[in-house]
């Protein structure tokens, strides 16, 4: 029996519950069942928090009831009960709880192997979600703050999988909770999501900064007067990658756009209305971000550019999209580039994260993310200021517009199979727009998380300033 009150004492203490600042004023159980008996045993609970803002989240809990009341997280300890998640994915086991069910499905598992039988561990690196990786070959999130309706991860997996696209991790495996007299997909909680494990795999952004750390080393022997095509020559593996990443990132964007596909993922014209609310957003995070001094001097540039949205004359097809695309969300295998996380950006309510969008959005986070590669390996070098500072940022200034042009030069080549981009001006004009949306979102988190680091999205939006001045 879960013992409710311990739950509010134990749970802001997870790395991945997500409410730590707000107060807790109670917990209740929606509904949970008994994965495995143990001894202990271990359940699966859907809880209600609420706040004392009058707010209130759900979330996924698997618990191990330990010694009395005590409740142990399982996941902290790699325990072997966690196999219990994979066994019932590959026999579509479904669980009765008091209030509705816990469905699992495996169509991508086999019942006479269940995975787990090697080794369980889980993966200490996530904050917001948790993961277990079963036998090196399989790994399955569970899904922590969840809302009712389907999670976009879980349905881009799922369709990507089914569409045959090479560059994510195929998807094997899922958990669903399903109360009683549901009637539509609205009063689900998807909770989790099996797929293939990259064991070989290297981290994307950690494989771009070290080439761009590498170049660094090497920057006493760039010769001042042709900066370009040394950086370009000393860096030519790393460029030709992110070319690559340029070509993986328009194929899913076809993927998304191609004809046939249901409602809920068909392409539409982007209309009016749609660049109206884009650009509202966009000045919503304006006028959030500008209560700092650091954006004195940028805010009419950066207004300029927002209000070219809603004129932009032929803006092309929206889709679903990835929705927090960076460097971050890629690995890099022998097969090429993998693209993960799907969820969209966390702070993004459900329906936002699964409303169709214009696929430069995507291109335009990635752009993004290699200006937080450049700079970042400058940061690992040099402190701001300094003369070593001075010295290397023209170094990582012409790596990054190496690295915007390889990119933007194959994703627009291959991006025209899918008949989804606009024209030529219009998509510099999006792309600069979506890319300033970005910068302002950096520049709240930095200003909160890391306030040295809000020279990053400064420098874009600077950047963008000068782009569209020189248009």
């Amino acid at each position: 029996m879960i013992q409710v009150d311990s739950l509010a004492t134990m749970l802001p203490l997870k790395r991945w519950f997500g409410a730590k600042e707000r107060v807790i004023t109670g917990v209740s159980l929606i509904d949970d069942t008994v994965l495995d008996d143990g001894p202990p045993p271990l359940s699966v609970a859907l809880a209600r928090i609420d706040f004392a803002d009058g707010g209130s989240d759900v979330y996924n809990l698997l618990l191990v009831a330990a010694s009395g009341a005590e409740i142990q997280d399982p996941f902290e300890k790699d325990s072997y009960q966690l196999k219990a998640l994979a066994r019932h994915m590959a026999h579509g086991s479904t669980l009765r709880g008091r209030q509705g069910s816990f469905r699992f499905a495996g169509a991508g598992l086999d019942p006479m192997s269940e995975p787990g039988r090697s080794s369980v561990r889980s993966v200490s690196s996530e904050q917001s979600n948790s993961s277990v990786i079963f036998d090196e070959e399989i790994i399955m999130k569970v899904l922590r703050r969840v809302e009712p309706g389907p999670n976009p991860e879980l349905e881009m997996a799922r369709l990507l999988t089914g569409e045959g696209f090479d560059n994510i991790p195929a998807q094997v495996g899922e958990l669903r909770y399903e109360p009683d007299g549901a009637d539509s997909e609205a009063d689900f909680y998807d909770l989790g999501i099996a797929q293939h494990f990259l064991s070989d795999a290297r981290d994307g952004w950690k494989e771009t900064l070290t080439h761009v750390e590498q170049l660094f080393e090497h920057a006493s022997m760039l010769d001042p007067h042709d900066l370009r095509s040394d950086v370009e020559e000393k860096a030519l593996e790393i460029l030709e990658e992110i070319e690559q990443l340029g070509d993986v990132t328009a194929a899913l964007h076809v993927k998304l756009a191609r004809d046939g596909l249901s409602t809920e993922f068909s392409a539409e014209p982007i209309d009016s209305a749609d660049l109206k609310q884009w650009a509202e957003r966009a000045h919503d995070s304006l006028e959030r971000a500008s209560s700092g001094g650091d954006l004195k001097g940028l805010t009419a540039g950066v207004t300029k550019i927002i209000e070219l949205l809603p004129a932009v004359s032929d803006p092309g097809a929206k889709t679903r999209i990835h929705g927090d695309y960076h460097l971050g969300q890629t690995m890099l295998t022998e097969r090429g580039w993998m693209i993960l996380d799907f969820e969209g950006e966390p702070a993004r309510s459900l329906h936002d994260r699964r409303s169709k969008d214009s696929p430069l959005r995507d291109a335009a986070g990635m752009l993004r993310s290699f200006s937080y590669a450049a700079t970042a390996a400058l940061f690992n070098r040099a402190e701001p200021g300094s003369p070593e500072w001075d010295g290397l940022k023209p170094v990582a200034e012409a790596w990054e517009d190496l690295a915007r042009e390889r990119f933007l030069r194959a994703y627009v080549r291959t991006s025209h199979e899918g008949e989804f981009l606009p024209d030529e001006e219009s998509t510099g004009v999006m792309l600069n727009v979506f890319e300033v949306g970005k910068a302002l979102y950096e520049l709240a988190y930095e200003r909160g998380h890391r306030p040295a680091w809000a020279r990053i999205p400064l420098e874009g939006i600077r950047h963008a300033i000068e782009r569209e001045a020189a248009r």
